[in-house]
């Protein structure tokens, strides 16, 4: 299923109708399954096609027991070894943009930049 393709509506009747499945797998009644989630059955119904809230899914996915389908979602997306390889030098802290550019271009000549006379250049600054 190519899921960029599809509209928000569509995904969300997919969602819903994927839950129907899993509930008649399971042999719950809609009943059962509203009244474990906290919510009415009409509430229940209307995510089953694709409407409601996020709150109310999450509550019929944990009434169904299927609340671990959600863990993707909740997990940081951990970055491949060889990206961490790559990184290991250089963290990356933020992201550079426009105003880092104006900065450099705002920076003293080094012709302006004072400097201590070299006899009074402590050792440990000396390179």
């Amino acid at each position: 299923m190519r899921l960029q393709a599809m509209t928000d509506d569509a995904i969300a009747t997919s969602i819903g109708a994927r839950l129907q499945e899993v509930r008649l797998k399971k042999n719950l009644s809609q009943e059962q399954v509203a009244e474990q989630a906290g919510i009415s059955r009409q509430t229940l119904i209307n995510i089953l096609h694709g409407k409601g809230t996020m709150v109310n899914l999450v509550a019929v996915l944990r009434a169904m027991g299927e609340l671990e389908r959600l863990t993707s979602l909740i997990q940081a997306v951990r970055p491949s070894p060889l990206q961490v390889i790559k990184m290991a030098g250089s963290p990356r802290v933020r992201a550079t943009g426009v105003r880092a550019a104006r900065m450099v271009s705002k920076a003293p000549a080094a012709s302006s930049v004072v400097s201590a006379p070299k006899d009074k250049v402590k050792k440990e600054d000396q390179w």
